[in-house]
C-alpha cells in the first residue's frame, strides 16, 4: 500500500473516485486545480483519494475524500486522513472538513464541530445532492488541531 501525490492533468484520471464524494463535476473543478491531491494505492490500483485545499484563514481543508465501493470498510479513508494530518501538521495548525452526514467518521479521527454553512448545497449545487436517504442542505464543518 502506498500514498502518492497526483499533480496536474493526472488528477482528472481519478474523476470516478472524486465524484463519489462530490457528485458535481463543476464543483470538483473549482478546487481540484489549486488543491493537492493524493491517492492511496493497493497493488498498483488507486482505491482511495483525497484533495487538500489551503484556506484563506491559514488552515488546510479536506475538500474531498472517497474510497472505491469495492474497497470500502477496510480503513483506507481513515489511513489517508491520518496521513494527511501528519503531512500537513508542519505547515498548518488546523484542518477543516465539510460534510452533510459523515460527522461520526470524522469525530472518530479527532474532529469536532466548528460551524454550519446553512443552505450550502441548495445555494451552490445545480441539482439536489442526496446521500443515502438524506437530501443535503446544510454543510457542517468540523475541525481538528494538527
Amino acid at each position: 500500500m502506498t500514498i502518492r501525490r497526483v499533480d496536474g492533468s493526472d488528477k482528472k484520471r481519478f474523476l470516478d473516485l472524486l465524484l463519489l464524494a462530490d457528485p458535481c463535476e463543476e464543483m470538483v473543478d473549482r478546487y481540484l486545480g489549486a488543491g493537492e491531491m493524493y491517492v492511496l494505492e493497493e497493488d498498483g490500483r488507486a482505491v482511495s483519494e483525497c484533495v487538500m485545499f489551503p484556506r484563506a484563514d491559514g488552515a488546510i481543508e479536506l475538500k474531498n475524500i472517497a474510497t472505491a465501493p469495492e474497497a470500502q470498510k477496510r480503513g483506507f479513508a481513515g489511513l489517508l486522513l491520518e496521513e494527511m494530518a501528519r503531512r500537513y501538521a508542519g505547515r498548518f495548525r488546523r484542518m477543516y472538513v465539510g460534510t452533510a452526514g459523515a460527522e461520526r467518521f470524522y469525530e472518530a479521527h479527532g474532529f469536532r464541530y466548528a460551524y454550519t454553512f446553512e443552505e450550502f448545497f441548495t445555494l451552490y449545487y445545480p441539482e439536489p445532492v442526496v446521500d443515502g436517504d438524506l437530501v443535503c442542505v446544510d454543510m457542517v464543518y468540523l475541525s481538528r488541531e494538527l
